[in-house]
């Protein structure tokens, strides 16, 4: 791994790997960390009468005091399925931000997967995401975790590929709401289908913010050498990765460089690294 921060197949094999590095990782992070970790469904009324959800995952019985809002790539739909207290199924379980999560939980610290607004049951729109609405459905839904999770003192965004709309979005309203925006496999190519942030004004943003990228990244919406650009244009901080192993489908995929295969671990050791101690403008 490099660091540039401040100064200085068949869809039924696609699921099954996806299902194996879901399971993998959460039966290894338990292990590794010594505590269990429990899943649950968490909901805030809209007053359009919509829903916004969420998967809120911590250890059993404790009282966080930070949150890490994880905004997973397209469809960014979740429809999660939970059963006693662990998820057992989501449309975008093969995303590094799902699958490698509870790398990032412990006491202190818990995780809440972000579910689009529930008026969009298939695909998250790409104008709803950059909207000031989203904003406002991610606000209420966090002002109901503070209420019941009155220890949380800190709340940080991170979003994968087209989470990264998200989380660069949010993080233009958030300062009295959010501590910081951790952008990973940001798409910035002008060949991506989601245009949104191709030129888009990173320094009006009201938190901190990071990039965290592969060197790597096949992804033709992704090249490493856009992020490179945009950090150095905007002065936000970037990680380069360049670890990996096992990477298998599509460009774009999951499970290539794009996802982070076989480098989740420190994927989720610099996200832990930057909500934890903060990120410094190059």
């Amino acid at each position: 791994m490099q660091r540039y921060l401040s100064k200085a197949v068949t869809v039924m094999i696609r699921a099954l790997l996806g299902a194996c590095f879901f399971w993998g990782f959460i039966h290894t992070a338990t292990a590794a960390n010594d505590v269990e970790q429990v899943d649950s469904l968490v909901s805030a009324r809209l007053d359009n009468g919509l829903e916004q959800q969420g998967v809120l995952t911590m250890v059993k019985g404790d009282a966080p005091s930070m949150l890490v809002l994880l905004f997973p790539g397209e469809p960014s739909v979740l429809k999660a399925e939970i059963v006693e207290s662990k998820l057992m199924k989501t449309r975008v379980g093969g995303n590094p931000l799902v699958r490698a999560r509870s790398l990032l939980v412990r006491p202190g610290v818990g995780t809440v997967l972000i579910d689009c607004r529930s008026d969009q049951e298939e695909q998250c729109k790409e104008s709803y995401v950059m909207s000031k609405d989203r904003f406002e459905d991610v606000r209420r839904l966090t002002s109901q975790l503070r209420q019941a999770l009155p220890g949380v003192k800190k709340i940080w965004l991170v979003g994968h590929s087209f989470g990264s709309l998200a989380s660069a979005s949010l993080a233009r309203y958030g300062d009295s709401v959010f501590d910081g925006a951790i952008h990973v496999s940001t798409i910035l190519s002008g060949k991506a289908s989601y245009r949104s942030l191709v030129g888009f004004d990173f320094s009006i943003a009201r938190v901190p913010q990071l990039f965290i990228h592969h060197r790597h990244d096949p992804c033709p919406g992704t090249p490493f050498s856009a992020v490179e650009s945009a950090a150095a244009r905007y002065k936000v901080a970037l990680v380069a990765i360049s670890d990996a192993n096992a990477t298998q489908g599509a460009a774009c995929g999951p499970f290539s460089e794009h996802g982070f295969a076989g480098a989740e671990r420190v994927l989720m050791q610099t996200i832990s690294d930057a909500v934890e101690h903060g990120v410094n403008r190059r």
